[in-house]
């Protein structure tokens, strides 16, 4: 967000009259903040795609940032209210109004590129659970599998200590 596209508007949030600013402060800290995180968990992701809390992480970042971006445009657009009646009253400049409506334009789309990542995201995680379910019956087939070749391995396994034995008996005869 530019700082000074929206300085000088004052705006009315919650009964508490305040600079636009100041309103979004908050939520802007957080929107950096996660934005942070997010671009750390795609530097790891690059080093080690498949890692699935990685995956999880970034699912989960992706959902806050799609939240904070969405109380954000809800602010700016309760301010786009007031601001028409600023603007028709003398109080803001033409320029600070057309400032705010691309402050407006600028966090709908960063909402509308967050909503797709989040969406890719999704993909990703339930194709991710889906390879976890299919290995997990493989991997139940395959002991399956195992536990009725068990019988025949223990009667494999006698025949080789017979073997061993009339073997040993061999040698020991032959002595």
């Amino acid at each position: 967000m530019a700082a000074n596209r929206i300085k000088g508007i004052t705006v009315e949030i919650g009964g508490d009259t305040t600079k636009l600013q100041t309103a979004l402060k908050g939520v802007n800290t957080e929107i950096r903040n996660t934005q942070s995180q997010l671009k750390d968990v795609e530097k790891l992701l690059k080093l080690d795609p498949g890692n699935t809390e990685l995956m999880a992480q970034k699912h989960r970042l992706l959902g806050d940032a799609v939240r904070e971006t969405k109380e954000k445009l809800e602010t700016l657009k309760t301010a786009a209210e007031q601001a028409n009646t600023a603007l028709a009253n003398g109080e803001i400049s033409q320029s600070q109004y057309d400032a705010l409506q691309r402050e407006i334009i600028e966090t709908e789309n960063n909402l509308r590129d967050l909503e797709r990542q989040a969406g890719q995201s999704a993909v990703a995680l339930q194709k991710i659970a889906a390879t976890g379910e299919k290995l997990k019956t493989v991997g139940s087939a395959i002991e399956g599998v195992g536990q009725k070749l068990m019988p025949v391995t223990a009667a494999v396994g006698g025949l080789g200590v017979a073997a061993v034995k009339v073997a040993s008996d061999f040698d020991s005869a032959m002595s």
